[in-house]
């Protein structure tokens, strides 16, 4: 088929979350089409040699360069406005202009719609005429509906006039084009909730399992590592109350552990963090599968959010045990004490943690069965096969009506 692929991120390089994501579909789904990419990026400027690597993928490719930032006079509009903030940012005529352009210039068999938000940039004539599925890493609704219950006081209150507007607009994506593609049965079970009348295709988050493969460790000194994009507030909230409340009573049990905060963009707050003892932020760092061999587990400790966690896959593929919340492993098809720790509070937390490293057999054990699991059913291939089919299904199925 002839795809038009809209996204909002620049997928490489794939360091983590929903780019990863991303990377790894088009990959596959370059395997089996003819891909055509308007990309509205939300970084500014991209480097040549990261476009270069993009064009194995894609017959046409339209990058327009954006940088994104918080709008706080936006913001405060949004609370007694309609719009949802998220949407209202993420306008922009150019975005409109150019998707009709191609549109006009193309005959596609399918538009691939790499958010549910990127959905505005879509003309009212086409659905009907030419298939669109919207694809979203996880129901953006039910993070804004965490966040009033697990946030201090402003944004509790930010987040309470958000998710009922936001809920509304995916509900008038679905409603408009009767399709939809989520990372997990419960993402699904989420949205279903409020309407049941769209297909819904569960396309898993994945991992490369030839490149996150086990490593040998070469660092003896016990530690746990922690890896997150920290422009997700989420991530921040995590490392900030594992810090806090969990690493310190980890240190008294076994002394001279160390925790690693790993991931790109941390912010003041974050950073912070390293003035606890045994701590360390390291910001980006090229290949975080140098801290994920070192660990004697990952931990996963978020309270709030939504979607799959590719980073308990990319543990899992290294053979590191995996110690979560039960919200931080939702959505995956884990099994508590067979190839995952689930965590119910903080000092079950602890005592996981504490279990995970002491007891060898205890470790071996979980990391045989996380790498199993991943081979078995989260490999991107797998994922990106399961995608080829739902593509086919639903436009062969949207032709013949």
């Amino acid at each position: 088929m002839k795809i038009l692929f809209i996204s909002y991120d620049f997928p490489f390089p794939p360091s983590g979350g929903s780019i990863s994501r991303d990377y790894n579909l088009i990959k596959q789904l370059s395997k089996h089409h003819e891909l055509h990419w308007i990309n509205r990026t939300i970084r500014g400027k991209i480097k040549k040699e990261y476009k270069d690597e993009m064009k194995k993928y894609f017959k046409e490719m339209n990058i327009v360069e954006w940088d994104y930032s918080q709008n706080p006079a936006g913001l405060l509009k949004s609370m007694i406005t309609k719009t949802p903030y998220i949407i209202k940012r993420f306008e922009s005529d150019q975005m409109k202009d150019l998707v009709s352009k191609k549109i006009s210039e193309n005959k596609f068999d399918l538009i691939f719609c790499d958010h549910i938000y990127l959905s505005q940039y879509i003309s009212d004539t086409i659905p009907g005429n030419i298939p669109v599925i919207p694809n979203n890493e996880d129901c953006g609704f039910t993070y804004y509906k965490r966040m009033t219950e697990n946030s201090g006081f402003t944004r509790s209150v930010y987040a309470r006039s958000q998710w009922k507007k936001l809920l509304e607009y995916e509900i008038e994506v679905l409603k408009k084009y009767k399709v939809y593609i989520t990372t997990s049965e419960k993402e699904k079970e989420l949205i279903s909730e409020y309407y049941n009348e769209a297909e819904i295709g569960v396309i898993e988050n994945g991992v490369d399992t030839g490149f996150f493969s086990p490593k040998l460790r070469d660092d003896p000194v016990p530690n746990i590592v922690f890896t997150a994009w920290f422009k997700y507030y989420p991530n921040v909230k995590a490392a900030i109350d594992f810090t806090n409340n969990v690493f310190p009573e980890i240190r008294k049990k076994i002394p001279g552990i160390k925790f690693y905060i790993v991931g790109k963009e941390p912010p003041p707050v974050v950073k912070k963090l390293e003035n606890t003892e045994g701590v360390t932020v390291t910001g980006y760092v090229n290949d975080i599968r140098d801290y994920l061999k070192n660990a004697d587990a990952a931990v996963i400790p978020l309270q709030i959010g939504g979607g799959t966690r590719l980073k308990i896959l990319e543990a899992m593929s290294m053979k590191i045990p995996v110690v979560s919340t039960p919200l931080g492993a939702e959505g995956l098809e884990v099994e508590d004490g067979t190839n995952i720790l689930i965590a119910q509070n903080d000092e079950d937390f602890v005592n996981k943690v504490v279990n995970v490293i002491n007891d060898k057999q205890l470790s071996g054990k979980l990391s045989e069965n996380g790498r199993e699991l991943m081979l078995e059913k989260y490999d991107w291939e797998i994922s990106g096969n399961k995608l080829n089919q739902f593509l086919n299904s639903y436009v062969k199925n949207f032709n013949s009506k």
